[in-house]
């Protein structure tokens, strides 16, 4: 699609086909009885990242067509697609600070995680 727009090329691409196929895996494997919840946790995570890109992708595109009414050219998407997606980078940056201080007000602090030279 348009040159530096994260998650639009080739490895983008890769990545969410294969991070939407985890679930699919895990529903087989779950089957044969070699999944865990761990493994699900994962498989999950991955996959709503994945959906993470798509939405933000389909966003700053339409939101950048949204801007310029009629704009029927990529070239007018490929020039607004940056200050679309820093709105919807600041959207979220906002969602995820209001959800941390209210996990960390309904949760209390999260400990620090161990490191390996602690074992």
């Amino acid at each position: 699609m348009n040159a530096g727009m994260p998650g639009t090329g080739l490895g983008g691409l890769f990545y969410v086909v294969l991070a939407l196929s985890m679930p699919l895996l895990e529903v087989v494997r779950t089957v044969q009885g070699r999944s865990s919840r761990e493994r699900w946790r994962l498989a999950l995570t991955q996959a709503s990242i994945a959906l993470g890109v798509v939405a933000a992708t389909v966003a700053v595109v339409l939101g950048a067509q949204r801007v310029v009414p009629g704009a029927a050219g990529a070239g007018a998407v490929a020039l607004l697609a940056p200050l679309v997606a820093l709105g919807v980078l600041a959207a979220l940056a906002a969602v995820v600070g209001v959800w941390g201080a209210w996990a960390r007000h309904r949760h209390g602090p999260v400990p620090a995680a161990a490191s390996a030279g602690d074992a």
